[in-house]
């Protein structure tokens, strides 16, 4: 027959016998954690800091590349908004600084304007950059998509 009930002294021996074996279960779990995570060997060292180099290494080439994209390029004024001009285009197509900075890898829709007889127009089209580029993709039809690549006029001496 079970006991359903413990007197006040069995209660405390109770607690104290499960509180000593918490205690020991404890210690050997702290014990082997502290073998794993001091016993990195020379190899894995060199490996570790291998990665952390070529991730760094990378993340600094992508903001190098993106910072080439749009510095030292040619800055336009039209109505009192800021404009980048691309090169070799079938137009003289503008983009707007602000837009340049919400470009990324994934296309997007935005407005690229140019000049008519006394006007300034705009026309829709899919762009995005790539990491490995300091150029612009584009393309003008954004059902049939096709990019090319296009990058700003340089900035004059």
């Amino acid at each position: 027959m079970k006991k359903t009930k413990y007197s006040e002294e069995e209660k405390r021996k109770i607690l104290e016998k499960l509180d000593e074996e918490r205690h020991l279960n404890q210690k050997a779990l702290d014990k082997a954690n502290r073998k794993s995570q001091n016993k990195y060997d020379e190899l894995e060292k060199k490996r570790i800091l291998d990665k952390l180099n070529k991730e760094r290494l990378t993340k600094q080439r992508r903001e190098e590349i993106s910072k080439n994209r749009i510095n030292n390029k040619e800055l336009y004024t039209f109505r009192d908004k800021k404009f980048y001009k691309f090169e070799n285009m079938r137009r003289e197509y503008y983009i707007s600084v602000d837009d340049c900075n919400i470009i990324s890898p994934r296309p997007i829709k935005i407005f690229l304007y140019y000049k008519t007889f006394g006007e300034f127009k705009k026309e829709e089209v899919l762009i995005k950059t790539e990491v490995f580029s300091d150029k612009f993709f584009i393309s003008y039809n954004p059902v049939r998509v096709y990019f090319k690549e296009y990058s700003l006029e340089n900035a004059r001496l």
